[in-house]
């Protein structure tokens, strides 16, 4: 991870300016419309597709990735969407395949022996509520969940929680998604002179760890909520930046025994 990340350190992305490479995340209420998703490629889309109450207003991060996530409360549900296009001629959606996955379920792939959600599908075992780190999280000052990050080179291979891999390389030392990664216990964070915010995401590293689950193509990430993509503006501004968690770098961090909770 070291040799090939552009960084020596978790970088977060949403947080710049525009929001870009951040994940904008909305909540669906029973006044919104549903829209049945459209295809945009081969990859498979869940049955829950036939009808998704999105907000009027949404919007996908504006990168390659055009990502974001809808919570549905009253289904129980959180859906995840990948390349998403939105058509305003004819007030139809569109995504690359997409994830959905049953909120008062265990958060596992419904194709893992421990799920206990057979429905819950996507995203080769990520689940959207680990997309990005929601500002109301950050907020409120606790993260009390697993994360997910994306570095640049990921094996072929995969390891438990996830079902597959986006990854190509072969490299021995490449690492395999699904592989978790936590802040060293030995890592005094009461310590260390750090923001609310930066002690928020540095607990959650440590206590919860972060699966890796894409890859990058440039560097070790984090993703943010975007809130600009959202229409909110950029509430990161005074709480975090993209280099908030240099002080810790990757050797800082460990990696779990793969396969870990399996």
């Amino acid at each position: 991870i070291q040799e090939h990340s552009d960084t020596d350190f978790i970088r977060l992305t949403g947080a710049t300016d525009d929001g870009k490479w951040g994940n904008p995340i909305y909540e669906a209420g029973s006044g919104d419309p549903a829209h049945q998703i459209q295809n945009s490629c081969g990859y498979v889309l869940p049955p829950e597709f036939r009808s998704v109450r999105i907000p009027p207003g949404a919007r996908p991060d504006p990168s390659s990735d055009s990502s974001m996530t809808v919570y549905d409360l009253d289904k129980g549900v959180v859906y995840g969407f990948f390349r998403t296009r939105y058509n305003e001629a004819t007030d139809e959606w569109s995504s690359c395949g997409g994830a959905v996955y049953y909120l008062d379920s265990n958060g596992l792939a419904g194709s893992l022996d421990k799920s206990d959600e057979p429905r819950n599908f996507g995203h080769r075992g990520v689940p959207p509520f680990t997309y990005a780190v929601p500002h109301d999280e950050i907020e409120n000052g606790s993260i009390d969940r697993v994360l997910k990050i994306a570095v640049k080179v990921a094996s072929e291979d995969h390891v438990w929680p996830m079902t597959g891999s986006d990854g190509d390389s072969t490299d021995e030392f490449a690492a395999p998604e699904g592989a978790r990664l936590r802040l060293k216990p030995s890592i005094d964070l009461s310590e260390m002179d750090l923001t609310d915010p930066q002690r928020t995401i540095a607990t959650a590293l440590q206590t919860y760890g972060a699966v890796i689950g894409d890859q990058s193509g440039s560097t070790t990430v984090l993703k943010l909520e975007n809130t600009v993509a959202e229409g909110r503006g950029q509430l990161w501004t005074g709480l975090l930046e993209p280099d908030s968690l240099s002080m810790f770098e990757l050797d800082d961090f460990e990696v779990v025994r793969l396969g870990y909770g399996r």
